[in-house]
């Protein structure tokens, strides 16, 4: 199953240092396979600057995204969370989030959210194709 992925989820796989990918492929009971929008890796780009530990942990979210597939979406919206939205909404994907506010943007807007807490604990909501 394609998924879009946030930033907060690449920087979660980074922070927890275990592979959620396979906890939410349990969950959901098929295989997941990530997507990721060129927003989402300008963002992680931007914090990845600088030497704290979320900078050092989107700096490995960044080399995450190199082996995901990359969808070529051009948007013209300032905010990440918004440009998600409309992609998933006019392809009908879910999105992985590791953001409470996306993740109630989104069941707002009636589209099918994984969402990873800081435990690593999956929760599936909405329509899951």
């Amino acid at each position: 199953m394609r998924t879009l992925v946030d930033t907060s989820f690449l920087i979660r796989i980074a922070e927890l240092g275990m592979d959620l990918l396979t906890k939410v492929e349990e969950k959901l009971g098929t295989k997941i396979m990530p997507i990721v929008i060129p927003r989402v890796v300008e963002e992680l780009k931007a914090l990845a600057k600088g030497r704290s530990i979320r900078a050092k942990r989107a700096g490995l979210a960044l080399l995450l995204c190199e082996t995901l597939e990359q969808l070529d979406v051009t948007i013209k919206e300032e905010d990440v969370d918004l440009v998600l939205l409309r992609v998933a909404k006019a392809l009908g994907l879910p999105i992985l989030t590791c953001d409470s506010k996306l993740r109630r943007d989104l069941r707002s807007a009636g589209i099918g959210v994984i969402y990873v807490n800081k435990r690593g604990k999956v929760r599936v909501e909405g329509f899951i194709p």
